[in-house]
């Protein structure tokens, strides 16, 4: 009786063993993360969800899609409730500024994603590109691989799934990074965040990352005749030039706490100092309200 119960075990034990991913060291990890680089690397589909949370509060959701060959879509909300206020789709960007009196709209626009290291940092900054002597230029550009070499200490990878890994460690200046990988996918990097020392939710994640998926979509309609009949004021803006992706980025940030403001009467100072103005608070809140309202029946997170 001893030795089956001992058998029964010693089974058990290999079945568990079986059914979790087998564990790597952080070297093998570092051997799987790839960079990517778009247009120019060889895929056929991209696909993820950015979420960025600053404490002030700010609060985005980042969606970008790619399929091959040329089609791109960036969608960025208010993650609070949804709204949208920069969308690019089928060449068309639309920028929600509360501020302003109607949207804008851009034609023959393209995505614009960067995640790369900016000294001891890593920045996200998305935007739209204009056109370069007639031609549409989109790029996304993730740079995976020194974001992992800088995680050097207190370095822990264990197993969580019958297909993934957890790995999480710290950089030299203590900001923490965790990662989900599934080391038998062709792109085994999964999601990854970021945090600043002693806050507890990450500043930066990236969640859903899916690479040649076969089900992969784009959308690649921009729905002006929904927006043309919902009454929303539209602006719309021929390309003149390029516009820089600092700047675009900075509009929706600062849309984003306009948004943020509104709801938090303390932030209302400091953004009024920053763009030195003063402003009619319960008007704008009046209109957001109406706005907001028609465009999250018309966008929605993907």
């Amino acid at each position: 009786m001893k030795n089956t119960v001992v058998i029964t075990i010693l089974m058990l034990a290999c079945i568990v063993g079986m059914a979790m991913a087998q564990t790597k060291s952080p070297e093998q990890i570092l051997e799987l993360v790839r960079d990517i680089s778009l247009p120019g690397d060889d895929i056929k589909s991209l696909a993820f969800d950015m979420h960025m949370n600053l404490p002030m509060p700010l609060s985005i959701l980042c969606q970008v899609r790619y399929a091959a060959p040329d089609q791109y879509s960036l969608h960025v909300f208010d993650n609070y409730d949804q709204t949208p206020v920069l969308i690019i789709i089928g060449r068309t960007a639309m920028i929600n500024d509360p501020f302003a009196e109607s949207l804008t709209l851009i034609a023959s626009a393209g995505v614009a994603f960067d995640l790369v290291p900016r000294g001891t940092e890593y920045n996200a900054q998305f935007a739209f590109n204009m056109p370069v002597d007639g031609e549409i230029k989109n790029r996304i550009e993730l740079d995976f691989k020194t974001m992992f070499s800088r995680v050097t200490e207190n370095v822990v990878v264990q197993s969580t799934s019958s297909d993934t890994l957890l790995f999480a460690g710290l950089t030299e200046q203590k900001s923490r990074c965790s990662a989900v990988f599934a080391p038998d996918d062709k792109f085994a990097l999964r999601e990854v965040a970021l945090f600043v020392e002693e806050e507890q939710a990450s500043v930066l994640a990236l969640k859903n990352i899916r690479v040649d998926a076969a089900t992969e979509a784009v959308v690649a309609v921009f729905p002006l005749p929904q927006l043309a009949s919902s009454a929303v004021a539209l602006n719309h803006i021929e390309p003149q030039g390029m516009i820089d992706t600092a700047m675009v980025a900075t509009t929706v940030i600062k849309a984003v706490f306009a948004r943020s403001a509104i709801r938090n009467e303390p932030l209302r100072e400091n953004l009024e100092s920053m763009l030195n103005q003063k402003i009619d608070w319960s008007e704008i809140e009046k209109a957001d309200a109406a706005r907001s309202e028609k465009l999250r029946q018309i966008f929605k997170p993907l």
